[in-house]
């Protein structure tokens, strides 16, 4: 979360030593890999993080508000800058349990524990507050260099952060300033990063500067990204290039050590092709579709305090808003008989948000301690429909016979959805051996939609009866954390979710998706269980788990008006979905790390007896690194692995094959290698689909009415040499 989550840390980790032995902390997300001591600061505050260095025992942290038996994991700065990503999309490649499901250059969704980030099932959170609005664009939009870390939630997380947080949740922590306040203000910290990457010809750059004193802090930065097309084995993936630029700027002030505030703004505008994917399959020469531009404008405000001696420990509170825009172009040919060249805006949705959270530990006589959890969290989001237009071509032996205009016209009706809260959570310690957790949220739940421009269109009646509806919706779980061993605990945990369909798939439209108003809710329950291994030198989970889903949601390919290009979100019946998922990291001498992590899933649709589509059996991740302390370099080898997925619904998705690939990484600490004059500046340097390996994400959505080419389903990139220039002062 934000800075203020980081302020705070200290009191809530005191309240929770004071209920449990230290192999509760344990609990803690396994990381995908730390690659740095801890940091260092200097006498003026600033930090100083080696990029090279020994990953060490402890684990990285996880910020996120978490129940204690749920498993997080954390991509953290140094894995990030060592492995030079070009967006979201591919920090979260790194995550256990995830799959990617490329849709070009920088977009795409993601999978996790079998259902994807485009339903909403595992929504995404920025500083901890969610980010709603555009499932489908919303990994585009954020620079790697502006990312403190990436974190994942597996597994149902609807009492604390929502109804639909069904399969779990991911949370941006951005980058925050790190100079102390004290003293008079000044400018003390900056630094700027250059990036290529040769698959797409790609370029990226940030710089950034922060000052602090008197109280106050300040940062700011501007991240540019571009790329061509990017290069499979196979040919070009064409029409994934993209253009991006972004800013952001916070401001704090702490009139005590104990309180803190913050106002925050970002922008990031791009454009970008969609090659396959959600949105593009089948790809060219069929589909060409572009958002040109797509644009997010967010603002925050923040606060985040610790107190002493009363019941309540710490409190925080933020409020938010977000604006989204897209032009969003489309060229489709998929009938020999005609070509239509269409353009919609997209406009908005503009959506209202904010949080309140309490925490207060307590204790009962001879019945051991509590920590309490409390709050509530709202957002409201208009959407004031499209605007669209298009023309259409018809052709005869390829030349053009007749061309149709349609007028520029509101293609969408404005719509509206409110969404309210509230939760509370308490894990009670009786003795030092157990922890028992237990929550509850409620949910309401007001969708709203204007009937005009459809006073003419099949819709009307389907709109009609969805013009206006209330829910209200309760989750909970139950768990528990038995500490068999200082070093081995058995985790269990039930949990019930509910998620709303959002008023995009209820009512919105664009020249590849459809509506479906009369869309109803999917309920779920999981049952999770599993072991964590935590000693000095080494950390392990296993988690294995079982979800089942009444009244399921899954995009669909549809034909509409005798094209086959359209999905649509559809209620398709009762699902489970069953898996186990392990994570572990070994240090096994100061200077060799290993690491790892794997992931089994299965999942059927038990109403008509086919697979789920788009569920990657088998996954795994696994690497070596090489970081001597005070070496002043860094060594990292990665494999990433993959099963062929045979158990398919036919009607949906292609086979896919299994793989490997091999990354290569190293870093190097020229201020320590080359000249002290140097100071902190690095090199990194990676080699990625080593071998060029023509491969395809078995989550990646195909279009199986056309046949199978490098963009259906859409091929990962191939060799791809990676190369970033830091400096920071």
């Amino acid at each position: 979360m934000s800075r203020s989550i980081r302020v705070s840390s200290t009191a809530v980790t005191a309240a929770l030593l004071s209920l449990a032995s230290a192999s509760a902390l344990a609990q803690e997300a396994l990381p995908v890999i730390d690659i740095s001591a801890q940091p260092a600061k200097d006498g003026d505050g600033k930090s100083r993080k080696a990029i090279v260095g020994p990953m060490g025992p402890a684990p990285a942290e996880a910020q996120s508000l978490k129940q204690i038996t749920q498993t997080i994991s954390v991509v953290d700065r140094q894995q990030i800058e060592l492995t030079n990503p070009t967006g979201l999309m591919e920090i979260l490649a790194q995550a256990p349990g995830v799959a990617i499901a490329r849709a070009g250059g920088i977009g795409g969704q993601i999978y996790l524990r079998g259902f994807s980030s485009n339903t909403m099932r595992s929504p995404l959170y920025v500083d901890g507050d969610r980010l709603h609005g555009r499932n489908t664009l919303q990994l585009n939009y954020f620079a790697p260099e502006e990312i403190e870390q990436v974190e994942v939630i597996r597994g149902p997380a609807s009492v604390l952060y929502g109804s639909d947080a069904l399969t779990g949740l991911v949370n941006v922590v951005t980058r925050q300033t790190s100079s102390n306040v004290e003293g008079p203000f000044q400018f003390r910290r900056g630094g700027a990063s250059f990036g290529y990457g040769s698959a797409a010809t790609s370029l990226n750059s940030y710089g950034w500067v922060e000052g602090a004193g008197d109280g106050f802090s300040v940062r700011g930065g501007l991240a540019g990204r571009k790329g061509l097309s990017y290069q499979t084995p196979m040919g070009e993936a064409r029409n994934g290039d993209y253009r991006s630029i972004g800013g952001n700027f916070t401001l704090g002030y702490s009139p005590t050590a104990d309180q803190h505030f913050e106002a925050s703004f970002r922008g990031y505008v791009e454009t970008d092709g969609r090659a396959g994917g959600v949105g593009g399959a089948p790809g060219y020469p069929f589909l060409n579709v572009r958002q040109s531009p797509n644009e997010l404008l967010m603002g925050r405000l923040s606060y985040s305090g610790d107190f002493a001696g009363g019941l309540i420990s710490h409190v925080e509170a933020s409020a938010y808003v977000n604006y989204f825009d897209t032009h969003l172009a489309t060229i489709n040919t998929t009938s020999a008989r005609q070509t239509v060249f269409s353009d919609s805006h997209v406009i908005g949705p503009i959506v209202f948000g904010g949080r309140v959270l309490a925490v207060a530990p307590w204790s009962i006589d001879r019945l051991g301690s509590v920590v309490s959890k409390f709050g509530g969290d709202a957002f409201y989001e208009r959407r004031p429909g499209s605007l669209g237009t298009s023309v259409t071509a018809t052709l005869s032996n390829g030349v053009v016979t007749a061309l149709k205009y349609s007028p520029l016209t509101q293609s969408v009706p404005e719509s509206f959805q409110t969404n309210g809260g509230i939760f509370m959570l308490h894990e009670w310690t009786p003795i030092e051996a157990i922890t028992i957790s237990a929550g509850g949220r409620l949910d309401y739940f007001n969708t709203r939609t204007r009937l005009s421009p459809l006073a003419s269109s099949a819709l009307l009646p389907a709109y009609i009866a969805n013009s206006d509806t209330d829910r209200l919706a309760p989750t909970g779980s139950i768990g528990a954390v038995l500490r068999v061993t200082p070093a081995l605990d058995v985790v269990g945990n039930v949990s019930t979710a509910f998620r709303h369909p959002t008023n995009a798939e209820l009512f919105n439209s664009t020249a590849t998706s459809l509506p479906n108003p009369n869309l109803q809710p999917e309920t779920g329950v999981t049952y999770e269980g599993g072991l964590r291994l935590h000693v000095a030198e080494a950390t392990a989970s296993i988690t294995g788990f079982h979800s089942v889903y009444q009244n399921l949601l899954q995009t669909q390919s549809v034909t509409y008006m005798g094209a086959s290009t359209y999905t649509q979100s559809q209620n398709v019946g009762r699902a489970e979905i069953d898996g186990v998922e392990l994570e572990g990291r070994w240090q096994a001498t100061p200077e060799l790390g290993f690491f790892g992590n794997f992931t089994v899933l299965e999942g059927t649709n038990t109403t008509t007896g086919r697979p789920l589509p788009y569920i990657a059996p088998f996954r795994a991740r696994f690497g070596a690194q090489i970081a001597p302390p005070g070496a002043g370099y860094s060594l990292q080898a990665v494999l990433n692995a993959a099963a062929a997925k045979t158990r398919i619904d036919t009607t949906q998705e292609y086979r896919t094959s299994g793989y490997v690939t091999l990354n290569l990484y190293s870093s190097v600490d020229l201020g320590v290698l080359v000249s002290p004059r140097l100071g902190d500046t690095r090199l990194s340097i990676g080699l990625e689909n080593v071998f060029d390996t023509a491969y395809v994400d078995a989550a990646t959505f195909a279009n199986v009415s056309y046949g199978r080419s490098v963009t259906n389903p859409l091929l990962e990139p191939g060799r791809n040499f990676v190369i970033k220039l830091t400096h920071e002062f």
